[in-house]
């Protein structure tokens, strides 16, 4: 499936070896960047896999760690390894979306998941957040991808 035109145009972050995905949302161009964090032999490391952070475009464009809020509640992860390499990464919003975080035979660090069927490589995902009430609400997130076998764009909107 094709994904659609974005309707906001927002900053894509600086993508390297250890980018596995970022998060841009309705609000404002702020990003949350996902990478992995890498030991001397180029391998995950396997006490602190994945780091999650802010890069602030509607700012300076400066770099920020999570706050505890966010790590507990809405961007933090929890990564269990799965063998020879690999992690199962769960957000800390939803335990039924789980990526399968490794790195490829080129180096390239790479998030696997399920998105409308098809075994993808995360590449993007974005949050429409509904801001009508106390605290803001998730209406809901778009899944933007790659097709691991055929590497035709795959995308779900999934209404939360």
């Amino acid at each position: 499936m094709n994904s659609p035109k974005p309707i906001h145009e927002f900053p894509v972050p600086p993508i390297t070896h250890k980018t596995l995905f970022y998060i841009h949302r309705s609000v404002n161009s702020n990003t949350v960047l996902y990478e992995v964090n890498l030991v001397s032999d180029k391998t995950i490391d396997p006490k602190n896999p994945v780091s999650v952070y802010w890069l602030r475009y509607a700012e300076k464009g400066q770099k920020r760690d999570l706050n505890m809020l966010e790590r507990n509640f809405a961007y933090g992860v929890k990564c269990i390894p799965a063998g020879h390499g690999k992690y199962t990464m769960q957000f800390v919003a939803t335990k039924t979306r789980q990526v399968e975080i490794l790195m490829d035979h080129k180096g390239q660090a790479t998030a696997i998941m399920d998105i409308s069927g098809r075994s993808s490589r995360l590449t993007k995902i974005f949050v429409q957040v509904a801001e009508d009430g106390w605290w803001p609400k998730v209406d809901y997130v778009e899944f933007f991808g790659e097709d691991v076998r055929t590497k035709e764009a795959t995308y779900k909107k999934m209404k939360v």
